[in-house]
Parts: structure tokens; C-alpha cells; sequence
């Protein structure tokens, strides 16, 4: 069956999945076929193994259905490969707050399934660790980029996550690897210059986009018809600078897929909208990334990586 190596991984390396396990997919029409062999599989080691549909919204960072939200109770394990992310939702906060090990999967495809998937997630694990020792204590950020990006903000007693690609408890996201923290609200400052903001195939803001950010939010945008400049209209806190985050991933490249993208070697990204389930303050329908590529990043004034090589 496809995937069906892929599905292995999944369940065996990084959820660790036990005959005990009651495991639930949820999943939509665009992803079904991914969800079908996790379930497939899913089947052969736990005791339970069901999935559940749920239509497409129109952003990442939307609550699943209610009776989705409840159903999620019931479960141990959860893995979500859909086309928009619920990871930052009370929904998965809520089931992890219950026992359950939570993968989502936002965007996931064949091309994904079979690049970053098919990593050995201890050399991720070996280079998130890595990635985390040199960030781990700091307090101040600076950003920068050959485009021009130039960003700062401070992370003053916010806590470092890391997604090794290895959820044995918890929650996390499939494809694994990226260390990442919620800025501390109103703190960010400057400008991010877009070099490749897509997800899924559509375009979010052309490369070269300026955004302009002050008092931890977006102010302007040198593109106004572009989708992200309409979601900062349209969705109430979206403006938010809600994460900072560095690629672990040695078998992710970039394919306009954000889900794949933030993995990368030699990236960073950041988000706009939701943070809350990292330790922010703001829970918004809307949590959307933007890689920036070969960054310079300093922390306290010290550099960890120049032009997207780690020092």
C-alpha cells in the first residue's frame, strides 16, 4: 500500500504506538489517502484505530468541529494530516491536557512523505538538541537577512520547545524538527522582507513583500492585495508576532509547503496570529508561518548562526 513506509515511521518512531493505544485520524477529503494508511496501519498495533473527517476551513489555527473537539477525549493517540493545522487549537491543548499524544500534520503530501518523513529522527533529535543548547537561557533576538530582514525581540522568561519528530508524550508536528518559542508580546520590532512565504501551493506574499512590524505587530505591508495582508484585516489579533523558530530537519528542502519548510537546514521562521499554546497570550484563528532563508541570528549579542550556517 503507499505510504505504507512512511505510516511505519509515523506510528512506530515518532508516537511509539502500543498494543494499549487508542488512536484516532483526523483528517479531510485533500488528505484522506494519507490518513487511510495511517489507519491502515494503525490497525495492525492498537487496539483502536478510527478516522474522522472534517471539512476544510478557512485558515490554519480554526477549532475543529465540537463533536470533533469531544471525540478527541476519548483517544490516546491523535494524529491529525490535514490541510489546514489545528495544532494551536484548545481542542489539541485539550486532549494532550487528557492523556492523549497528539501529531498533527498540516499540509502533509507525497512530496513531504517522501523527503523529511522518511528522516533517521535520532540525527533530527541529535541536531534539535544540538540547536538548543546554543538558543536555551537567552533573552534578547536579533534577525537578519540577505533580503534584507532586520528583527528583534526579547523571549524574557518564555520556555524553548522542541520538536525532535519523537512525540512519545504530548503534542508535536509531523514531519519533526524545529526548536521554536512565542515572542514576548509587544516586543518585536522591525522589518521581515519575504523570501518565500507559500503554503500548500498558494502564495501567502510575493518574495520581496516588506512587512512592517512595531510593538510586536504588523503595522504595514508594502503589498496590500496580497492573501497575508487581507488575513491581517480580516482576523482579529492576526498581526500578532506569535513564533520564532530554527529548522533541524536535514532531509527537508523548501517546496512552498510551510509544514515542510520551517524543518529546514539554514532556515528560520516566524508567525503571525495565535501563540498560546506555546505560552503566549494570544489564541486567535490564525497561526501562519513565513521562512526566512541563510538568516544571521544573535542571541544576547552572540552570533549562533551566520548566514544560515550555525557557528
Amino acid at each position: 500500500m503507499k505510504f505504507q513506509k512512511q505510516a511505519k515511521i509515523i506510528l512506530n518512531n515518532c508516537l511509539n504506538i502500543n498494543k494499549k493505544d487508542r488512536v484516532l485520524i483526523i483528517t479531510d477529503k485533500k488528505r484522506r489517502e494519507i490518513g487511510e494508511a495511517i489507519k491502515k496501519e494503525a490497525k495492525n498495533i492498537a487496539i483502536v484505530a478510527d478516522l474522522v473527517l472534517i471539512p476544510i476551513p478557512k485558515v490554519s489555527g480554526t477549532e475543529p468541529p465540537e463533536e470533533v473537539a469531544k471525540k478527541m477525549l476519548n483517544y490516546t493517540v491523535i494524529l491529525a494530516p490535514t490541510t489546514e493545522s489545528i495544532t494551536h487549537t484548545y481542542s489539541v491543548k485539550n486532549a494532550v491536557k487528557n492523556g492523549a499524544r497528539v501529531a498533527t500534520l498540516p499540509g502533509i503530501n507525497e512530496k513531504i512523505m517522501k523527503q523529511s518523513m522518511l528522516a533517521n529522527y535520532d540525527k533530527v533529535e541529535e541536531l534539535t538538541n544540538k540547536v538548543f543548547k546554543k538558543v536555551n537561557g537567552c533573552t534578547n533576538i536579533s534577525i537578519t537577512t540577505h533580503s534584507g530582514t532586520e528583527l528583534s525581540f526579547s523571549v524574557k522568561g518564555r520556555k524553548w520547545f522542541l520538536d525532535r519528530g519523537k512525540i512519545f508524550k504530548y503534542s508535536g508536528n509531523l514531519p519533526g524538527g524545529e526548536v521554536f518559542i512565542a515572542p514576548l508580546e509587544g516586543t518585536t520590532n522591525g522589518v521581515i522582507v519575504i523570501d518565500k512565504f507559500e503554503h500548500d501551493g498558494e502564495e501567502f506574499a510575493p518574495p520581496g513583500t516588506k512587512i512592517i512590524i512595531k510593538g510586536g505587530n504588523v503595522i504595514d505591508i508594502s503589498n496590500k492585495k496580497c492573501k497575508i495582508a487581507k488575513l491581517f484585516k480580516e482576523i482579529k489579533d492576526g498581526t500578532n508576532i506569535a513564533e520564532f523558530g530554527i529548522g533541524t530537519n536535514y532531509k527537508a528542502k523548501l517546496i512552498g509547503n510551510i509544514l515542510q519548510d520551517e524543518k529546514c537546514l539554514k532556515t528560520c521562521h516566524i508567525a503571525f496570529g495565535s501563540n498560546f499554546s506555546m505560552g503566549g497570550k494570544i489564541k486567535t484563528d490564525m497561526h501562519i508561518d513565513t521562512v526566512l532563508k541563510n538568516p544571521t541570528i544573535k542571541m544576547d549579542r552572540k552570533t549562533i548562526m551566520k548566514s544560515g550556517e550555525l557557528v
